[in-house]
């Protein structure tokens, strides 16, 4: 099983949510709990945070001290070089890498005791990425998909549960590959799939883990995940954060 680092609620309480956040390439499980758990942690205090570690080591300092910086599937060899990553080869790795990541989903959420309605699978970068591609590849769907800045999405093929997504950029990022084209374009094909999908673009924002993506995250997790304290119907409700698109 994969290594990871958590948050408790910080409201003291049990968790009423799950918040499952994969790390960016060159990060860690560690580095992301501190972040991730500053930011979204006062937002979102009735929610566990878990930030596991990467597979794979792409860099281990020689000062045994230091971090360990980890990637969730092997990318060196596809961001070398001036040409943009091949996303195929990326959705390929992301499939593939998926089947690990829900092992470790299932044992966590069977030690945590926190029902997959509950749990929100999220993301940065690659790991907005890896999120996307192990929830949509997950056999029992969780109550939704957080995919920060997360590259290739659609290269996904034959997604086999369908829980809602939300999907947020930069506006600063404007590569197809992981930046706001690429998002809005996303966006519309899961609409067209028949998804419960939104897409919010921060304005100004670069490729970056900011205050007001973990503010959308919270909200996310709210309208989505259900609250064992409130009566809610079996139907996900869309983020209630703005209009699709661009957002100011």
């Amino acid at each position: 099983m994969l290594s990871d680092h958590s948050v408790g609620p910080k409201n003291g309480g049990k968790p009423e949510y799950l918040v499952i956040f994969f790390h960016g390439y060159g990060s860690n499980g560690e580095l992301m709990a501190q972040h991730v758990g500053n930011l979204l942690g006062p937002l979102l205090p009735e929610a566990k945070i878990r930030c596991p570690d990467g597979p794979i080591d792409i860099h281990v300092p020689e000062d045994k001290n230091g971090p360990v910086l980890k990637s969730w599937f092997e990318l060196r060899d596809l961001i070398e070089g001036d040409k943009p990553p091949d996303k195929a080869e990326i959705g390929k790795r992301a499939t593939a890498a998926a089947k690990e990541m829900n092992d470790y989903i299932n044992a966590v959420t069977a030690a945590e005791g926190i029902p997959d309605n509950r749990v929100i699978i999220a993301g940065f970068s690659q790991g907005g990425t890896m999120a996307f591609y192990t929830a949509l590849l997950r056999d029992a769907p969780v109550a939704g998909i957080y995919s920060l800045s997360g590259g290739a999405l659609d290269q996904l093929q034959n997604p086999v549960s369908k829980p809602p997504v939300g999907l947020v950029a930069g506006g600063n990022e404007e590569q197809d590959y992981s930046g706001k084209p690429h998002a809005l374009a996303v966006h519309k094909a899961l609409d067209a799939a028949g998804f419960r999908a939104d897409c919010v673009v921060i304005e100004g924002q670069g490729h970056d883990i900011s205050w007001k993506s973990m503010e959308l995250l919270s909200v996310f997790t709210r309208a989505v995940a259900k609250n064992p304290d409130a009566e809610q119907d079996n139907a996900p409700r869309r983020p209630q954060h703005g209009k699709k698109g661009p957002q100011p």
